[in-house]
């Protein structure tokens, strides 16, 4: 028994450094839809990098945040570890990235990120839960948008049935919808509606994760 706990203590620790990285890699990722001075370029992204140029970089940022995101959140499932705590921590992990990428806009060292990650925390998940459905007159968008709110409510309802078959079909189906919002944000025109766009996917992401 001791070493079972053990063994999911380890599990969760690595869950969260999972989920971490993920947000930093999505939080940059948004940014790089304009043109840097220098990219904090992902190894494995590299070659993205070099073929696509910095909009498929980001778009591939993007795409792998939310994905090592929901692997961290399965890996903390699988030791019986509590969907709200885990939903804490994510939101603290995307708050603390985005608001040191909108307050500095510089890189921040661990030293840095040790030292005002309190501060920045709480303003970075109040900037991200007050953030709003961004209107770009595009109704392909705004049908996106609607979809996922009609896809939260099944999972609301799933998860008040406690059934696990629907539960598990409404995360696919989420996965999914985020694979199809990494397509639509290259349909933006600006940077700055693509960052608008990535501010309002981290809100509906603290949605989702209210819900487990």
């Amino acid at each position: 028994m001791e070493n079972n706990n053990k063994l999911n203590i380890g599990e969760r620790i690595k869950a969260v450094a999972i989920t971490f990285i993920g947000a930093g890699i999505f939080s940059q990722g948004t940014f790089y839809f304009k043109k840097q001075a220098s990219y904090n370029v992902p190894r494995i992204l590299y070659p993205i990098f070099e073929l696509l140029g910095n909009v498929g970089l980001a778009v591939a940022m993007v795409i792998l945040g939310l994905g090592l995101a929901y692997w961290g959140f399965t890996k903390w499932k699988n030791t019986s570890g509590k969907a709200g705590v885990f939903g804490l921590i994510a939101v603290a992990s995307f708050a603390v990235f985005f608001s040191i990428l909108f307050f500095t806009g510089k890189k921040a060292t661990p030293e840095e990120l040790a030292q005002k990650s309190e501060e920045r925390r709480a303003k970075g998940i109040e900037q991200i839960q007050s953030a709003e459905q961004p209107d770009f007159d595009n109704p392909e968008i705004d049908a996106h948008f609607a979809a996922f709110e009609k896809l939260l409510t099944e999972y609301k309802t799933a998860y008040k049935n406690e059934n696990k078959h629907e539960i598990i079909a409404k995360e696919s189906a989420y996965l999914e919808w985020n694979k199809n919002s990494a397509d639509l944000i290259q349909k933006l025109s600006s940077s700055e509606e693509k960052q608008q766009f990535g501010l309002y996917l981290a809100n509906l992401s603290i949605k989702w994760q209210e819900v487990k």
